[in-house]
């Protein structure tokens, strides 16, 4: 259902109060749209009318330069401005999974639903980075980083540029990270905690090296996945390699570090059975529920473990509004989980529905 933008001069100021609303606690959310009030989430649409057929959108090329001067290329879907001249819109930057590019993503289904529904989708290639399969796409200049901080510092450049357009509401920017993509997603806000971030969509994210060296996978036997990410990434996980160099290399690259420096809200999408993550049926979750436990402690159990920890961090660092899934989960706001009582997951695999559509709409407040 659409909800039209608005022009720039008549953004209404109703959304900046609400009953018992106090600055020193909500200064932040009140500011980017969004109402913390008896833990619940309020959205701030500013027109809550649907009208008329989807918008028209066109697709336009930039280029940003990184924190080294380098030129860091993307692409933005936007309501196309011949059709709707003079109005703003909230926006939303994917951050890709993996090492992959993310340029060319403002092509697929995902971000042209977005765009019809009057979100600025942007994508980005961050340094080093060029999807071979595209012609057309655009190598960003540079190497790469694996998510590290000079990849976080390149993110932070975009959003003050998406901020700085006249077609986006600067106050109603959000991240939807993919996978890995949370690593850099969350090291740039917590880094970064005056850029305007409204929100975070983290899809299924890992929260540190274990996780995202298939550390799970390896200790059951399962080596195929373990030994990819190995010879991608040209290092072991801290449990394996615990030398401080390595140590040093992944502080910049576990986002379970980060995350609970975050200042906006923060909305963790975990399916059933994880795209990346085993078990992959309930046939194999007694498979990792190892007995003796992980390297480094914790629960010895794991069904979506890695969910729960990014959550659970996050409502421990103070986040101020942390949910696991959609509404119709049930899953309460800043709840903390364990093995005995975990959130609701969505049905099936995560690329079964376009949960992550609905997912950046309701935080953009559509």
């Amino acid at each position: 259902m659409r909800r039209l933008g608005m022009s720039v001069s008549s953004a209404p100021l109703g959304c900046l109060t609400g009953a018992g609303a106090t600055p020193s606690v909500l200064v932040r959310a009140l500011l980017t749209g969004i109402l913390l009030t008896h833990g619940a989430l309020v959205s701030c649409a500013l027109d809550t009318t649907p009208s008329g057929p989807p918008f028209a959108t066109v697709v336009e090329a930039f280029g940003v330069a990184g924190p080294t001067g380098n030129e860091i290329y993307g692409q933005i879907r936007r309501p196309d401005p011949g059709l709707y001249p003079g109005q703003a819109f909230p926006a939303v930057i994917l951050v890709q999974g993996g090492i992959n590019a993310g340029r060319m993503e403002v092509h697929t289904q995902e971000a042209r639903a977005l765009a019809r529904e009057g979100v600025v989708v942007v994508g980005f290639n961050a340094e080093g980075r060029v999807d071979p399969r595209a012609v057309e796409d655009l190598r960003s200049e540079g190497d790469e980083d694996f998510n590290g901080f000079r990849h976080q510092e390149g993110l932070a450049r975009i959003v003050e540029y998406v901020a700085g357009l006249a077609y986006v509401f600067p106050d109603r920017i959000g991240l939807k990270s993919q996978s890995y993509g949370i690593t850099m997603a969350a090291g740039c806000v917590a880094r970064h905690p005056e850029l305007p971030v409204q929100y975070l969509v983290d899809c299924e994210g890992p929260p540190d090296s274990f996780v995202t060296c298939h550390g799970p996978r390896f200790l059951a036997g399962d080596f195929q996945k373990y030994d990819i990410v190995q010879s991608t990434f040209g290092r072991l996980a801290v449990w394996q390699d615990d030398s401080q160099e390595n140590e040093d290399w992944w502080a910049e690259r576990e986002a379970i570090r980060f995350i609970g420096a975050f200042r906006g809200a923060y909305l963790r999408l975990q399916a059933t059975w994880d795209h990346a993550q085993p078990p992959e049926s309930e046939a194999e979750i007694v498979t990792y529920h190892h007995p003796t436990g992980w390297p480094g402690g914790g629960p010895a159990w794991w069904h979506n473990k890695h969910a729960t920890d990014m959550v659970n961090a996050a409502v421990a660092g103070g986040v101020p509004w942390v949910r696991v899934n959609l509404p119709t989960q049930g899953n309460a706001v800043n709840a903390v989980y364990d093995v005995n009582t975990p959130p609701t997951c969505l049905p099936g695999r995560l690329a079964d529905e376009p949960w992550a559509v609905r997912a950046v709409l309701e935080m953009a407040g559509l």
